[in-house]
């Protein structure tokens, strides 16, 4: 036994010896992996491409402004309509830290101010505050932003750190998930497919040997012939699974 995993151990290190100066082998493993992996990776990207360019951050700075400004590449200052009859400056600050200017107004008839992208009116009603957020015809997604707004305006209130970011993903409903089970059983067989073209190129090798009758020439010399396939496999299975 000692003899025997000697040997094992010495075909192994030729193996691996051969493999790593062995050019033919890189060569078509390189060849391979190259024609049958390159699809898949331009499939792979294609998708997460796909993905990516159909969800998109709402901002608070693509509809309000950080300035004093009215109006400026069609973002406008908050609208704040107070009418709690006091004033509400933590609100204000809140606001603020969220890198944004509001426009305060005690104006009652809402008709009467001028265009803005939104608004948020602020009411008392039996010692409670009520919020109402109001936005124009023209920008999208305004609603959930303005929602947005007041969830890390009531977050910070409450001295807290965290934010709340929100996406748009118009396209999510239309993904069915059929399409990408069957994307996976085609990827999946396509690996299938990989991994039986593999073997052919380790038994080249062994097939070089014969050829050579080197194997014959270690079996004069006292190799086992069980040391020889066993060694040669120590090798060739972990890197078959590697790749």
């Amino acid at each position: 036994m000692a003899l025997w995993r000697q040997q094992v151990c010495a075909v192994m290190r030729v193996r691996f010896l051969k493999l790593k100066h062995e050019g033919k082998f890189l060569r078509s493993i390189l060849l391979f992996f190259g024609i049958f992996i390159l699809p898949m990776l331009m499939l792979f990207i294609g998708f997460q491409l796909w993905d990516g360019s159909g969800n998109w951050e709402i901002t608070a700075s693509s509809y309000f402004l950080p300035t004093e400004e009215k109006i400026q590449n069609k973002s406008t200052n908050l609208l704040i309509f107070n009418d709690t009859g006091s004033e509400i400056e933590d609100f204000i600050v809140a606001l603020k830290s969220q890198n944004m200017m509001p426009e305060i107004t005690l104006e009652k008839n809402i008709t009467s101010i001028p265009l803005h992208n939104g608004a948020i009116k602020i009411s008392l009603e039996d010692k409670s505050y009520r919020f109402t957020v109001m936005c124009s015809a023209e920008p999208i997604n305004c609603f959930p932003m303005l929602v947005n707004i007041l969830s890390n305006t009531f977050l910070r209130l409450f001295n807290c750190t965290a934010r709340i970011r929100v996406w748009s993903e118009p396209f999510y409903n239309t993904q069915n998930p059929e399409v990408k089970s069957d994307i996976f059983f085609i990827c999946l067989s396509y690996m299938l497919i990989l991994a039986a073209g593999l073997p052919p190129h380790f038994a080249v090798s062994s097939m070089e040997d014969y050829k050579l009758q080197a194997r014959a020439q270690l079996r004069l010399a006292g190799l086992f012939p069980s040391a020889y396939w066993c060694g040669q496999a120590l090798v060739d299975v972990p890197l078959f699974w590697t790749l």
